[in-house]
């Protein structure tokens, strides 16, 4: 028994031993082990040694091998002067070269495009994660950057030779703690503990159909989210509609978001660091909406070094360059533009016959065919965007904004037979300029300032001339100013608790002009409208949260609106609670206002494009919109699967319909409401690091009902769609992305039993009675991003997608309208809007 006990003492003794000689030590005291085992001496300085740690393997007795290890962990020369003297001391000259890989800590995935910089000098790693730097001095030190981390600076000499190191990049506290999925549906998909979701366009990985990451494209894949039009800005949250969204561009409100009549977002994608989009419960800070928020925000620092990129795709080439001026300073700036009036591809024309069908366009392409009928289309749009940031101190930050975003159209018909020519000009812009101030007042204190202007304006002029004489034009301007003033205060009060307070302010300058006459007939008739608002608001937000346990947002705004000479009252609740590992539950519930909209106008209806404008809340025809939503879901988040369901129930109040009465001919307005409820599935697997796997589904039910309209009962909502299923794949390999998508949707509802009157009117038997046929498509994507050079300084990407892969035919849209042969019979016509048919895209780009 003692035998065994003095056994298992000297084992323990001998790991002991052991491990204490793998252990890392100061390499001064290596240094003097190693002159009493060897009998040398070695003659160095202080500050050569200082700090310096190394590990021998004690198994190794062998002096040249000892002194090879030595130097390969601290790149220090170690040089033998005769048998007993050595020297040590450090690389001379800038000829030194390191190289890593660098980690997300606690996912294990590499990182792309993470920023190693030295003084002026910085490289990317590469989609591995790779880095190698060279022409360094032994006394550099680099530091390891990116958005969302934790920065860490590593000294040269810490770096061994001929060892590639591994570095483990943390998220930073901030974003750690808004965080609960960290990978919603793929890389650079976030959800936060609010409930928002994040989009992180220069990390996130491609989604069906997508060579790049379109901002509101993107938002459409978020469960509730849909466009049932197929445009990109046409996006319905929750059953709201797009014009009940709140859309803003670096703080600064914008009214168009998109280019080509919604089919493409306005918003350069590489210039766009985080989009934020909430659904329900939105941060008291946002108002004016009733439905979701859209919250665009590009360079928020001082970049780390200058970036320039450009590319093209089948519809626009841009450039944007991304500068350090200097440590305090940094700038961007952005250009794109329509390649249409430069080169014709197959996208463009696929988009193309999408929205110019059923309008005065494609009536004169088919004219066109005649031997003495010309038609010309010429189409074109435009964004750039700019910023300045100015940093300085840690305590201030500065920054200066601009946005321009503007689609021309202008078309032309000439009829040589009758010597007549029609002409159409469309002109839609909005520009912007805002100024944000961030000010730290001390751990516990933080305010936000934010001015901005916002200029928005349409003009469509067409007219038809015979000899150089007018007899038919329609004019339309219509146009909206406004300046906003806002300061929010944000005060921690204990580490789970905080509290924000806040005044806005908002002038609004809503005005629209409508001419139409017709000098043959002698028509005429023009319409109006200037109205000016003044909204002061105070809001107010209490946060208790535990980042790991549970989360209570409770805040509330009031506004005073002066033109409609009232107060108005907007609590807001969202709550989240962990009940198990990787489950939680979460409700909300929300009252709120909006007293700008668009409604429907009727002067431009032969053209077919744009017939809708802005208008504001008069206490006349137009009421203020109200809404009323609460929510109720839970998430599990576990060993790779993800399940995130969401209940809601919405009640929109104020609602106006300019319509000829829901696609009859009375033109007439009618006041009513909306009951809108459904549920939100989102279900999602990671198989492993380059292959996952999601699946979501919505279920939706509007129930509209208008005063005087449909005998007073209640009917389906114009964009209701009952039943929405998306299954998606995505694989990553090295430097290839691979996605895949299946859509598939119950058809809009439309007039199924539509008869003529004893007046050659339409008489609607009941509205919205009938549903389209279902609605499915395949899209694909594929991108591959590969370097130019060894040093990896020059990278590029190509990419294609595939939309509607098998060529589907989708009706999207069903109306009816009264037509007449020549003998003045009257009977009618079913005018179907169909779907994008199959259309591919690529796209080219080169960063360096």
């Amino acid at each position: 028994m003692q035998k065994q006990r003095l056994f298992i003492i000297l084992f323990l003794i001998n790991i002991s031993v052991f491990c204490q000689q793998k252990t890392k030590r100061s390499l001064r005291k290596a240094l003097q082990e190693i002159e009493r085992t060897h009998k040398i001496k070695f003659s160095f300085s202080e500050e050569t040694i200082q700090d310096k740690l190394i590990e021998i393997n004690g198994e190794n007795e062998n002096l040249t091998s000892i002194l090879s290890i030595i130097e390969q962990q601290t790149r220090l020369i170690i040089r033998k002067v005769n048998d007993r003297y050595y020297t040590i001391t450090k690389p001379q000259g800038a000829n030194m070269e390191v190289c890593g890989t660098i980690y997300d800590s606690k996912t294990k995935e590499l990182l792309s495009n993470v920023s190693i910089l030295h003084k002026t000098r910085g490289i990317s790693t590469n989609e591995s994660g790779f880095f190698k730097f060279k022409n360094l001095k032994y006394s550099d030190t680099l530091t390891v950057s990116y958005i969302g981390y934790k920065s860490v600076r590593k000294a040269v000499s810490d770096f061994k030779i001929k060892q590639c190191e591994v570095i483990y990049l943390e998220e930073s506290s901030d974003v750690l703690n808004e965080i609960i999925i960290s990978s919603y549906l793929t890389n650079g998909v976030v959800k936060k503990t609010d409930g928002s979701i994040t989009l992180r366009p220069r990390k996130q990985g491609i989604l069906p159909g997508q060579t790049e990451a379109d901002v509101l494209l993107s938002a459409q894949q978020l469960p509730g989210v849909q466009s049932p039009i197929e445009t990109a800005s046409g996006l319905h949250i929750h059953g709201g509609t797009p014009d009940q969204n709140l859309v803003l561009f670096d703080g600064i409100k914008l009214y168009t978001t998109a280019h080509f009549f919604g089919s493409i977002s306005a918003f350069n994608p590489y210039v766009v660091d985080n989009v934020t989009v909430y659904k329900n419960a939105s941060n008291t800070k946002f108002g004016n909406h009733i439905a979701g928020v859209i919250d665009v925000a590009t360079m928020q620092d001082v970049p780390e070094r200058t970036q320039i990129g450009f590319g093209f795709n089948f519809t626009n080439f841009d450039i944007h360059s991304l500068v350090r001026v200097t440590d305090k300073i940094g700038a961007e700036i952005s250009f794109r533009r329509s390649t249409s009036d430069i080169v014709n591809t197959p996208t463009f024309n696929t988009l193309s016959q999408k929205v110019f069908q059923n309008t005065i366009i494609s009536e004169g392409e088919t004219l066109s065919e005649l031997p003495f009928v010309e038609d010309k289309n010429d189409v074109s749009f435009v964004d750039i965007n700019s910023k300045v940031v100015y940093k300085p101190n840690e305590s201030n930050k500065i920054s200066l904004q601009q946005i321009l975003i503007k689609n021309d159209l202008k078309y032309r018909l000439t009829n040589d037979q009758i010597n007549d020519i029609r002409s159409d000009e469309l002109k839609i812009e909005n520009k912007g300029f805002g100024i944000t101030w961030d000010k730290t007042w001390g751990k516990t204190l933080e305010q936000e300032t934010n001015i901005y202007y916002s200029n928005y304006n349409l003009f469509y002029d067409g007219n038809i001339k015979r000899d150089d004489f007018i007899y038919d034009f329609t004019i339309k301007n219509n146009t909206i100013k406004d300046i906003s003033f806002s300061s929010i205060i944000r005060k921690k009060i204990s580490k789970k608790r905080s509290i924000n307070l806040g005044y806005q302010y908002t002038y609004a300058n809503v005005s629209y002009n409508l001419q139409k006459e017709n000098k043959v007939i002698s028509d005429e008739a023009n319409q109006f409208d200037q109205q000016q608002n003044n909204a002061h608001t105070v809001l107010a937000e209490y946060v208790f949260k535990d980042s790991n346990k549970y989360n209570l947002h409770l805040g509330v705004r009031s506004s005073y609106l002066s033109l409609l000479k009232r107060f108005t009252f907007e609590p807001r609740l969202y709550g989240k609670l962990k009940v198990l590992p990787g489950f939680w539950l979460n409700a909300s519930a929300e009252l709120k206002q909006q007293n700008t909209s668009k409604v429907i106008e009727f002067f431009t209806s032969d053209f077919g494009l744009e017939n809708e404008l802005w208008a504001i809340s008069n206490n006349d025809n137009i009421p203020l919109l109200k809404s009323k939503q609460g929510t109720l879901g839970v998430i599990y988040n576990r060993n790779k699967w993800l399940i995130d369901s969401e209940f809601y129930v919405k009640k929109i109040d104020g609602l106006t319909s300019l319509t000829t009465g829901f696609n009859s001919f009375r033109e007439t307005i009618f006041n009513g409401n909306a009951t809108i409820y459904g549920v939100d599935l989102l279900v999602k697997k990671d198989w492993n690091s380059i292959f996952s796997s999601w699946v979501s589904y919505t279920f939706g039910d509007a129930s509209l009902f208008f005063n005087g309209f449909n005998n007073d009962k209640a009917f389906k909502g114009n964009f209701s769609i009952s039943n929405s299923v998306y299954i998606a794949q995505q694989m990553s390999f090295r430097s290839w992305n691979f996605s895949l998508g299946w859509t598939w949707k119950t058809g809009l509802p439309f007039n199924g039993l539509v008869s003529l009157d004893p007046n050659n009117g339409l008489e609607i038997e009941q509205y919205n009675s009938t549903d389209l046929p279902s609605y499915h498509r395949l899209d694909a994507s594929a991108t591959y991003s590969f370097f130019w050079d060894k040093k990896k300084k020059v990278k590029s990407k190509i990419g294609i997608s595939l939309i509607n892969i098998y060529d589907q035919e989708n009706v999207l849209k069903r109306v009816n309208e009264v037509t007449f042969d020549k003998d003045f019979n009257a009977s009618i016509n079913t005018i179907d809007t169909n779907a994008i048919r199959f259309t591919p895209n690529m796209v080219f780009r080169v960063e360096f």
